[in-house]
Formats: C-alpha cells, sequence, structure tokens
C-alpha cells in the first residue's frame, strides 16, 4: 500500500486537517473544564496542555509537508498570492503554537495552585489568536484548491504548455506580435516583425539589437522565434514600464547557446535588479543584484539540452522559479519596489526567445 494514494497529488491534504482538529479539540477542553470540579479540571488541563503539544508538533510537520506541496504544482498568476499569503500565514501560526505549546505544558505543571486559576483564564483567551491564525491558514488554503484548483489532479493551468491565463491573449487570436490587454498585462508571440516589437517596447540597459544580431527566424515547427547570435555577446534588455508582482513566461532554446541568460524583474537599473539566472551547463540560481554584485537566493540545475519554458514570479517577499511546470528555485526576501522586466545576455552561440508573456499579479 503506497502512502501517498494514486489520486492525490501530494501528502500535504491527507494531513492538514489533523492540526486543525488537534487544536479546536484542545480549545473545547479549556472551556469544558471552567466547569468542572477542581480534581477533574486538573485533569483536564493536564490533557489540554499534551493536545497542544501534540497539535504544534503536527502543524510543524503539516507546514513543510506544504513546502513540498508548494514545489509540486505550479499555480496560475491569480493563485501566486494566495500561495505567498497562505505560507506566511503558516509560517505565524507553528511560531505561535510551538512557542504556546511549551509555556502551556511548563505553566500546567509549574503554576502555583493560587495562581492556577488566572493563568488558565489568560492561556484560554491567548488561545484564540492561534485559532484566528488558523482560520486565515486554513481559508488561504481552501481558496486554492477550491476557487483555483490548485492541486486537483491537473488544474488547467497544469495542463499544457504554454500556459494560458484569463488575462492573457490566445496566440490564435493575436494579430500582431505584441499584444497589451486593457489590464497592461502583454503577450509577446514572436513573428516576423519581432525585431520592430522589439524596439517599440523595449529599450537597452546595455548593448544592442546589431550586438545580438537579433533576427526573426522560422523554426522547423514552423512557427517563428527571435533569434540571438554572435561572439561575446553582453546585452540587458527592459519594459518601458515597471511593476510590482508579476509572473514572467520564458520560452527560450538553449543548446546552442554557451554562457548565462538573466531573466530580470523588478529592474531599476543595470546593477540592480532581482533575477533567474540560468547556464549553459544547466545551473540555475536565484537572487537579486545590489550595485552590480549578486546575492543568491536559491540554486539548482536543470537540463537545458532541449527548449524549456520557464517562468518567474516575484509575489511579495517570495520570488518563484520554474522550469517545465516544476519549481526549481524559491528564495525569500524584501518585497522590492516596481520596476521593468526583461532579458539579459552573456555569452557565445545562439540562443532563441520563442515567446514571452507577464501577468501581473493582484497583492489583495
Amino acid at each position: 500500500m503506497e502512502l501517498i494514494p494514486e489520486w492525490a497529488p501530494n501528502i500535504h491534504p491527507m494531513l492538514v486537517h489533523f492540526p486543525i482538529a488537534i487544536l479546536t479539540i484542545a480549545m473545547l477542553f479549556d472551556f469544558i473544564s471552567f466547569f468542572l470540579s477542581s480534581k477533574n479540571r486538573w485533569w483536564t488541563q493536564k490533557a489540554t496542555a499534551f493536545l497542544y503539544g501534540i497539535g504544534a508538533v503536527t502543524a510543524i510537520i503539516v507546514y513543510y509537508t506544504g513546502t513540498l506541496a508548494a514545489d509540486s504544482v505550479l499555480p496560475p498568476a491569480d493563485a501566486q498570492t494566495v500561495l505567498t499569503n497562505h505560507a506566511d500565514w503558516a509560517w505565524r501560526t507553528i511560531w505561535f503554537y510551538g512557542i504556546y505549546a511549551v509555556a502551556r505544558i511548563a505553566a500546567t505543571w509549574l503554576t502555583k495552585d493560587k495562581h492556577r486559576l488566572k493563568s488558565h483564564i489568560g492561556f484560554f483567551v491567548l488561545s484564540f489568536a492561534g485559532l484566528f491564525l488558523l482560520i486565515q491558514t486554513g481559508n488561504r488554503g481552501a481558496k486554492m484548491v477550491f476557487k483555483y484548483g490548485v492541486g486537483v489532479q491537473e488544474s488547467q493551468a497544469e495542463m499544457s504548455m504554454p500556459v494560458d491565463q484569463s488575462n492573457e491573449i490566445r496566440p490564435e487570436t493575436i494579430p500582431t506580435a505584441f499584444n497589451v490587454s486593457e489590464n497592461g498585462d502583454w503577450v509577446w508571440q514572436i513573428e516576423q516583425g519581432a525585431v520592430q516589437a522589439l524596439k517599440k517596447n523595449f529599450q537597452f540597459l546595455t548593448g544592442s539589437i546589431p550586438g545580438l544580431n537579433a533576427k526573426s527566424v522560422q523554426t522547423v515547427e514552423g512557427s517563428y522565434a527571435l533569434q540571438f547570435s554572435g561572439n561575446d555577446m553582453n546585452a540587458f534588455f527592459v519594459t518601458n514600464e515597471s511593476y510590482q508582482s508579476v509572473q514572467v513566461d520564458y520560452y527560450l532554446d538553449l543548446p546552442a547557446f554557451n554562457g548565462k541568460v538573466f531573466l530580470p524583474y523588478n529592474v531599476q537599473d543595470k546593477n540592480s535588479f532581482y533575477f533567474v539566472s540560468i547556464s549553459s551547463d544547466g545551473t540555475i540560481k536565484q537572487g537579486r543584484m545590489v550595485n552590480g554584485k549578486p546575492q543568491i537566493f536559491k540554486q539548482s540545475t536543470i537540463k537545458v539540452s532541449k527548449p524549456i519554458f520557464v517562468r518567474v514570479v516575484s509575489s511579495g517577499g517570495h520570488f518563484r522559479g520554474y522550469v517545465d511546470k516544476k519549481l526549481v528555485v524559491h528564495g525569500h526576501g524584501d518585497a522590492p519596489t516596481p520596476g521593468s522586466v526583461g532579458l539579459k545576455v552573456n555569452g557565445n552561440g545562439t540562443l532563441l526567445l520563442k515567446k514571452m508573456t507577464l501577468t501581473q499579479i493582484d497583492e489583495h
């Protein structure tokens, strides 16, 4: 018998209700004990203290299964903020109950009899703060599942690539190479006029279009790609507009490229930005550039021997990097200020950009 059934995306949804039930029952025991005799109340208070201890331990376990679960799904743009908030509330919850459980167990055995009732009342009132945290965490977890379908078999967002979001314009309806929706989201479906779209919608912080030998080429599949080629390429182009929290999708072909590609976001200038970088040896890094010096949050390895789909997400203080629907880097830091997004190329050979999309994330 397998630990995780075939229908379950991960073990997190199978465990998540245990700490909720245990901690809620502990509160119920707390309330009942006020109406019991002193002898029975002492027994109930001991049981309650143990329940809080068990509940805190299970909450910590469930939190870490949740981090693994987040690595196994590809949420749509609208769910990224919910995922970020769910993780943040869960972090606050385990810290609260970890401290509360230790204090409650200690107080149960160390408090003198004459102060026991006051201690009991104080802890009971404080337990409502924990209940509030549980509700906030649970509501956001339920919202991800029931509103956005995250982790429910394969949600619509996970079933195919390219990934279409509600605010994106589908490729078959795009009349021009670069299409902007009413809310400012955009899709850059590479066509024959890709170089003109690059000139119009992006600006170069370093390098130039001639320096990249940029041109639109037809692929073996019959579609178009924007090709960058040459020796010692060193160019950095970004959007003319700035954005706060974003999801940016790139469709790249790197097998004939030798060097490093940066996928930057929240760009302030050429020396200050957040990024996911991919090297030709398969090393992927996530971090930020501060006055030209990199600070790496996370690092991993991927395969670059075939075309890849890369998604970078900036949501509050969470920064995620997905490759072919799998989360490979997830860093944390201070929420950045609004900035542009783009592409930075350093290296030799040939790099193909087949498509690029931007979806803004509502943080409320």
